[in-house]
């Protein structure tokens, strides 16, 4: 199970910024604000976001759909954010949401997990961090992460995580979920990438099994059925 992977990606930075300020700046103007995290009991002090893709379009709904298939479209900070369009269309699976995610200087998020987002599972939540510093600490199953700006990161979000804001800046990342591929398979398997870890996984029972396969059939892409096959083949055959 990789626990942990950075693609080989380095995006600019000042781009990144000018436009997620932008952003920001023009919520300010009309008064609307970033909207607070609906996991409200993950947190202390300020955890907000804006959705560049949503399941109905609108940047204001940053929740994340319960149902496997749902549609996730555009919104209209996308629409206006050119460079964040391009840093999308370099990541060559299917998009679901996607959210600029801020942490207030100061705030804490409790250590948590988040069902599902793990590769061998056919999703994965990317990060790429637009504004960060050192005074930020990432702990992932324990282990502090070092997340430049403008690096791309996977992280199996399945396991254990907590952060914590000592700076006295916000720091906002652009966090991306998707639908593993051939492309994401490969990739992740490619020479390209040099820094990833990978640890033991204990083994799910046969009934878990069974319903990771009936969802990654529904997906039926390449990818998807070939996890898929690969946990039929070991189903207990008792």
């Amino acid at each position: 199970m990789i626990k942990y992977l950075q693609l080989p990606f380095q995006f600019d930075v000042p781009a990144l910024q000018v436009e997620v300020l932008a952003l920001s700046e023009g919520l300010r103007e009309t008064e609307t604000g970033w909207p607070m995290h609906y996991q409200t009991k993950h947190y202390d002090g300020e955890w907000s976001a804006l959705a560049l893709r949503s399941i109905d379009g609108s940047a204001e709904n940053i929740v994340i759909s319960p149902v496997d298939d749902a549609a996730y479209y555009d919104t209209e900070l996308l629409e206006r954010s050119p460079y964040l369009q391009s840093v999308l269309n370099s990541i060559e699976c299917p998009l679901m949401a996607v959210r600029l995610q801020k942490l207030g200087a100061g705030a804490v998020i409790k250590e948590h997990t988040d069902t599902g987002l793990c590769v061998e599972q056919g999703f994965l939540r990317l990060h790429i961090p637009v504004i960060t510093n050192d005074e930020v600490e990432f702990y992932l199953q324990g282990e502090k992460m070092q997340l430049r700006q403008g690096e791309c990161w996977y992280l199996n979000l399945n396991l254990p995580h907590a952060l914590s804001n000592k700076s006295k800046i916000d720091r906002i990342h652009l966090v991306i979920d998707a639908v593993v591929n051939d492309w994401v398979t490969s990739l992740f398997n490619s020479n390209e990438v040099t820094n990833k870890k990978e640890i033991e996984d204990a083994q799910p029972d046969d009934a878990s099994k069974k319903e990771m396969i009936f969802h990654l059939r529904k997906m039926n892409t390449d990818a998807s059925n070939k996890i898929a096959d690969d946990l039929e083949a070991g189903l207990d055959k008792r």
